[in-house]
């Protein structure tokens, strides 16, 4: 099958590229400047667009795919590059969607959101994603859409951002004697190794089954974000103490950041989103995909014995 990713350079986009071509695909990936060689995969065609600007999706550059994987997302707004939630994760997937029309896929459309996507959501994150949902839900394209928790990767971002917290906060001259922790750090998360995503995405395309189907999806084990932070302190060998910072107080040094930093350390709504768990029922990925997510343990020790084989 000849399958379209969006988003095809990044951290989900690479892995997801790499696991449709070993299971005997044709990928062509969308990004948005071509990428090195050290990061494009072999066997991968790539073309450059921008999925917020309709004018560089073209039909042509989707000529032959028979499925559309759909990753392109934010987790923080750059409005003076024109990144915002809106113009990403709404317009952008209808501009994807319009692509995928015109250049007659009728195949799948799969489309990345995450756990807690609602349009009654408090943060713009969760509302926008949702308004996406509902685009892909409404399209005419068969569709399969995904709501992982946060995911694991030896590339990934999230465990680059929770090892600069414990090493030394961004915007913090010195590395304290301390973590500061958002809250009390007893929300709930399901870290998903990227590897078990990967495998959902390439089976979903293989079969009908889940076709205009929602899973969410998360790793084998919950944990709360102290024991998360805990876990990644004793893999980079940082034992500091976890200090709280009441939430009223967080969100008031992050509309301070947020009025003089183009890219804030923390938003806002990132904080909103730090409220609730991120954790689901894997029961209907299993029955679909036979997905058997590893553990969090067992995916941090990945994340860091893949990085020493770099």
């Amino acid at each position: 099958m000849k399958i379209f990713v969006t988003g095809a350079a990044g951290f989900v986009g690479g892995h997801t590229v790499r696991a449709l071509l070993a299971r005997g695909h044709e990928v062509v990936g969308l990004v948005r400047t071509l990428p090195d060689a050290s990061r494009k995969a072999s066997g991968a065609v790539y073309v450059t667009g921008d999925v917020t600007d309709a004018a560089t999706l073209p039909p042509e550059k989707l000529a032959g795919c028979e499925a559309v994987v759909h990753l392109v997302g934010i987790i923080q707004e750059v409005r003076s590059k024109g990144q915002t939630f809106e113009a990403v994760h709404v317009q952008g997937t209808r501009n994807v969607l319009a692509a995928a029309r015109a250049a007659g896929v009728s195949g799948r459309f799969v489309y990345l959101s995450a756990i807690g996507s609602d349009a009654s959501a408090a943060s713009e994150y969760s509302t926008t994603k949702a308004r996406a949902e509902q685009a892909v839900k409404e399209s005419g394209i068969p569709y399969t859409i995904f709501r992982p928790s946060v995911l694991l990767g030896p590339d990934g971002e999230f465990v680059h951002q929770m090892e600069d917290l414990m090493r030394k906060p961004p915007l913090s001259p010195f590395a304290p004697p301390f973590v500061p922790v958002p809250g009390n750090g007893k929300n709930r998360f399901q870290p998903l190794w990227i590897g078990d995503l990967t495998h959902c995405i390439a089976r979903c395309l293989e079969g009908d089954a889940s076709a205009n189907q929602s899973y969410e999806i998360g790793g084998g084990s919950q944990v709360t974000f102290n024991e998360l932070l805990r876990a990644i302190g004793r893999h980079i060998g940082v034992k500091k103490p976890l200090i709280h910072a009441p939430m009223p107080a967080m969100f008031a040094a992050a509309s301070v950041l947020e009025s003089v930093l183009p890219v804030p350390p923390v938003t806002t709504d990132q904080l909103l989103n730090l409220q609730r768990d991120s954790i689901c029922d894997n029961t209907r990925a299993r029955a679909a995909f036979g997905l058997d997510p590893l553990p969090f343990e067992q995916a941090l020790a990945r994340v860091y014995a893949e990085r020493r084989k770099e």
